[in-house]
């Protein structure tokens, strides 16, 4: 049995078995018998998955002092948070043979690496994205590049109201600009 104190000066005693896993599993949806460590994760993951099965695990002592799951969910908050999470560790290491604990922790640790790999991928996806338009803004004309700064990338400022163009009187224009009919057929076709 691990115990972990919320701020109210309270002590609270996490035990886990077959009866409070399956609990905690039907009333949240987290597994934490799941060997592919989905549960655990959840639990490293997102603070309020801790509240949420703690406020089952614990709930004879919640309801011994005639509080809700949702009061004592509340009182998990903060540096709480981390405390009741290494209780929860500390008492599935307790429970789950070695073996079986070996391999979740194995497996949840895969799982968080694939998660820093895919928010890396997502990030470097971004950065290839953006090269092309930052290569693309440096080749625009200074005066072009300085009202888009100036603008936060607005480019209705950049519409020409006269015959010239936007990028300025010496632009010439290419030639599917040109009005002729066959003009833009041939530039549609070629």
């Amino acid at each position: 049995m691990s115990v972990f104190r919320t701020d109210d000066g309270n002590e609270w005693r996490v035990y886990l078995d077959a009866f409070s896993i399956a609990d905690a599993r039907k009333e949240t949806g987290i597994d934490l018998a799941d060997i592919t460590a989905g549960g655990w994760h959840a639990i490293e993951t997102d603070a309020s998955a801790v509240g949420r099965v703690l406020a089952v695990v614990c709930a004879d002592e919640i309801k011994a002092r005639k509080m809700t799951g949702r009061l004592f969910a509340r009182l998990i908050r903060g540096d709480v948070i981390e405390a009741a999470r290494k209780a929860l560790t500390e008492e599935g290491a307790d429970f789950f043979p070695q073996s079986e604990w070996s391999a979740i922790r194995s497996n949840l640790q895969k799982r968080t690496q694939a998660a820093a790999q895919t928010e890396a991928m997502a990030a470097a996806r971004t950065s290839a994205e953006l090269i092309p338009l930052l290569e693309a803004f440096t080749r625009l004309p200074p005066h072009i590049q300085e009202q888009l700064l100036k603008t936060g990338g607005d480019t209705s400022s950049l519409i020409s109201t006269d015959d010239e163009s936007a990028a300025g009187p010496d632009a010439t224009p290419s030639s599917a600009a040109i009005d002729s009919p066959e003009n833009a057929e041939l530039t549609a076709v070629g």
